[in-house]
């Protein structure tokens, strides 16, 4: 049985609509639960559980992509590890505030609020509190690789949001395609040519409200890799060598800076040569055999 189709929207005028999952056919579900006191859409999140079974399960929270400024919780954006709930995992797909709304460091404040509201939520929604991983694609790679790596880094929280004392940390992370280094995103853009006659916004700077090639000291509070310890979960980063929307290069960097702290393996780096920004290779049924034989060795040992 397809659990997940995809619905083409109609888009109104001016107007920018992504195609959307049917989840209609998923039998155990929650959605559109608010993490935050008093919140709603943009910080809620859905909760998809396998068919059968009492859990705990094992979790995915995914992270839409969307240049920090578009993208949602239900879009195919997401749909790279929903298969998961076929596999014994519980999956977990997330909104944010977007950048038109709240600059850096909010949207990271409202992914870590998710993660400890999920964690304090824990045995309500049949979830396993000690195998959390997070992936993201895009835009929300960045948050994926942030949250593996600053685990309950005080500056990166706001325990205002709700569940204080709760840990936001991942037991693993995923990112494909994606954003990791501001400053290096920043003169990436600001360098690529207009494509069918669309100059891509300078999304980096829109999200953080300044020009981060400008700022290089500043942004290193924004780099994944300025807050890895030893204790940053196991990351796996996927990118496209000729990705044409994100510069390929910030991936290798990240994974370098995590195994020298960390030891060699302990973030893997797989590159997809010759693959541009969000190829179908990503959404392969082999690269989801990759995926989750990265997620089980961490997950399921």
């Amino acid at each position: 049985m397809d659990v997940i189709k995809i619905v083409t929207p109609e888009a109104k005028p001016g107007e920018f609509a992504l195609p959307t999952m049917d989840v209609s056919a998923v039998k155990r579900k929650f959605l559109d639960i608010p993490y935050v006191p008093g919140g709603g859409n943009p910080q809620s999140l859905d909760i998809y559980l396998p068919d059968e079974g009492d859990g705990p399960f094992p979790t995915i929270i995914f992270i839409h992509g969307g240049a920090f400024w578009g993208g949602d919780k239900r879009d195919t954006q997401n749909i790279y590890l929903m298969n998961g709930i076929r596999r014994g995992y519980a999956v977990v797909n997330m909104n944010h505030r977007l950048s038109q709304e709240a600059k850096f460091p909010l949207p990271v404040y409202d992914v870590k609020a998710g993660v400890r509201f999920l964690r304090s939520n824990a045995a309500k929604y049949c979830l396993d509190p000690d195998r959390f991983a997070v992936g993201g694609n895009s835009a929300g790679a960045y948050f994926a690789a942030l949250l593996g790596a600053s685990a309950d880094v005080a500056a990166l929280e706001d325990y205002s949001m709700g569940n204080p004392g709760v840990s936001s940390a991942v037991q693993a992370a995923i990112g494909l395609f994606g954003v990791y280094d501001l400053v290096m995103q920043s003169e990436f853009t600001e360098n690529s040519p207009a494509t069918g006659g669309f100059k891509m916004p300078n999304f980096a700077d829109q999200f953080v409200g300044v020009v981060c090639r400008e700022h290089p000291e500043l942004m290193a509070l924004t780099w994944p890799g300025s807050y890895v310890t030893k204790d940053c979960a196991p990351t796996l980063i996927q990118g496209g060598t000729a990705d044409e929307i994100v510069p390929y290069e910030a991936s290798p960097a990240l994974v370098d800076k995590i195994n020298a702290v960390c030891g060699e393996g302990r973030a893997i780096l797989q590159a997809l040569e010759g693959r541009t920004h969000g190829h179908p290779d990503y959404a392969t049924p082999e690269n989801e055999e990759k995926l989750f034989a990265f997620l089980d060795s961490v997950l399921k040992k």
